[in-house]
């Protein structure tokens, strides 16, 4: 455009008889271009800005699902109040303290309850609440008294005085583990009245013709499962005995183990939970798994299903089975939960989306949403931008936690006129108030996918107003996958498909003891030397974790 302008210039310099209508119609078409061109270029400065802005909100995306990621693999995992100082009413933990899920809320003893099925003792703890005060150790430890005076029991002075008290101090003392090789000596008699020998029958072991107790595989595997010590770390602990055992042959022991004695216990667990329940929990986890020949792994899933009860005092034995499976997919889903009845407790995750659905044939589920995964939406977009509506919905939500500490562990009659006269008034709040801000949050940022995501499952999400048997979330099976993702993080991977086999029936066995209240590694080597008298397996019911005898649980 100046180009045109020092032309018509030097032309008026140059000119002197053109007319001035010549000189007019060309400075106004140079104006009319001058203005085309503006528009242009006003044009580009809005889609600039434009651009500029979706990279600013893609950038604010990622900074959050970049410090999503890194509180998934560095922070903790509860999702209490990201404010606690400003909102001060309770909230609903996601760790063991969860309202309506702690270890002992059925019962206030730790021994059985009116229908004979144990629970989970209770932990002592030290005497403050701050961890210095004295500590009182488990009154089933022995107690071994050890005289630390002079040996004539005299004033070390020599002036003959005698003791007059004792100052006691206790510690906690632990004999290392020690192996040793048990050598057995069964008499051959001379039999004279049927002028034979005579043998002594061996003590029968899981595998006879291992050389290997069955005490010392029970040891083995709760190393595995129960304290998640991987196969290459007890070859270590073995060798620094001087016992050389590959952790090849440990695996190879477990496995069978697993797959040749434990599978019809792990086959009852299922058929309890499954067809003896009346509220179940559903989840899922990834664990890499090997694949043949290839030399890398591919993505395979655990999948969790939990019966704990005790949050609305119900008395069925608590149980959790782990299913590996290549897929999370609906069919796999709807395959394990085929002709169940009973309310099953999800997250999201479309593979549970038909639960419940007619005509299918899994729909005598009730399938009620988690308020912890909902929560966990508006907690993320206050900590990240501060919003003020997200903070208020915490608040709302952390009173519906505070009315469910009130009635832990009561009967679901209880729990549903509780619900139904104070926690449902707080959600016809918070859903008015999700109604009333969801217009005036950006359609992308993460204010609105939280209200949008609240919005949509809401009709799952009350399910617990009108059922005192529902809870408020999924965090006792979440809870199931800490010793599983503890292991996988230390195994690595799992190295075949017999191993994922091994992986789920062996942890639900460990894990199932556990939540019984049973010594695990005792429990196993009970469970061994039954099934090595070839009991029958229409008897192996009386080998469920919570039919073990007395003198397996924990503390005695």
């Amino acid at each position: 455009m100046k180009d045109s302008i020092d032309s018509l210039t030097a032309d008026i310099l140059a000119s002197e008889c053109v007319s001035a209508r010549h000189f007019a119609d060309r400075a106004e078409a140079l104006w009319r271009d001058g203005q085309i061109e503006i528009r242009g270029l006003r044009t580009e400065l809005e889609k600039a800005k434009t651009r500029s802005k979706m990279k600013d909100r893609k950038i604010s995306e990622l900074e959050r699902q970049i410090a999503n990621l890194k509180k998934i693999v560095f922070g903790a995992k509860a999702d209490r109040n990201p404010n606690k100082d400003q909102l001060q009413k309770g909230d609903g933990p996601s760790d063991q303290s969860a309202p309506g899920h702690t270890p002992n809320s059925a019962t206030p003893n730790s021994g059985n309850d009116l229908h004979g099925h144990r629970q989970t003792p209770r932990r002592l703890a030290p005497r403050n609440r701050n961890g210095r005060g004295k500590r009182e150790f488990p009154k089933h430890l022995e107690r071994f008294e050890i005289y630390m005076g002079t040996p004539d029991k005299k004033c070390p002075c020599g002036c003959g005085g005698s003791i007059r008290g004792y100052d006691i101090n206790e510690t906690l003392e632990m004999v290392p583990a020690r192996y040793y090789v048990a050598v057995r000596k069964y008499p051959k008699y001379r039999c004279r009245a049927a002028d034979k020998v005579v043998g002594t029958p061996f003590i029968p072991r899981i595998f006879p013709q291992t050389t290997m107790s069955n005490g010392f595989l029970a040891n083995v595997i709760f190393m595995r499962f129960g304290a998640q010590l991987p196969w290459y770390r007890q070859e270590g602990l073995l060798k620094a005995s001087g016992i050389d055992l590959n952790r090849s042959t440990l695996m190879t022991w477990s496995n069978r183990i697993a797959i040749q004695a434990l599978l019809p216990l792990y086959e009852l667990l299922m058929r309890e939970l499954l067809h003896n329940s009346a509220r179940l929990f559903m989840d899922e986890t990834t664990i890499p798994m090997l694949a043949p020949g290839k030399g890398q792994t591919i993505t395979s899933h655990l999948i969790a299903i939990h019966r704990d009860d005790r949050s609305f005092g119900g008395n069925l034995p608590p149980i959790v089975a782990y299913v590996p499976s290549k897929t999370r997919a609906m069919y796999k889903i709807h395959q394990l939960l085929s002709g169940c009845n009973a309310i099953v407790q999800t997250d999201a995750y479309a593979g549970y989306g038909q639960l419940g659905r007619e005509g299918t044939d899994v729909e005598g589920i009730v399938n009620p949403k988690c308020w912890a995964h909902t929560r966990r939406y508006f907690t993320d977009e206050y900590k990240r931008n501060k919003t003020e509506d997200a903070r208020i919905v915490i608040e709302l939500i952390a009173e519906l936690y505070a009315e469910e500490l009130k009635i832990r562990g009561k009967p679901p009659f209880v729990r549903k006129a509780h619900r139904q006269k104070y926690s449902a008034p707080v959600l016809a709040r918070l859903k008015a108030f999700l109604d009333e801000c969801s217009g005036r949050h950006l359609t992308k940022g993460g204010m609105a996918k939280a209200i949008n995501y609240a919005q949509k499952l809401w009709p799952d999400l009350v399910l617990f107003v009108d059922d005192g048997r529902i809870d408020l979330d999924t965090n006792p099976v979440e809870r199931m996958f800490k010793p599983s993702i503890l292991l996988r993080k230390n195994a690595l991977f799992m190295g075949s498909d017999e191993g994922a086999e091994a992986w789920g029936i062996l942890s639900s066995i460990v894990e199932t003891c556990k939540l019984n209240g049973v010594n695990v590694e005792l429990y196993l080597n009970w469970v061994l030397d039954q099934i090595a008298t070839k009991l029958p397996r229409s008897e192996y019911d009386k080998l469920l974790p919570w039919n073990a005898p007395q003198e397996l649980l924990v503390g005695r």
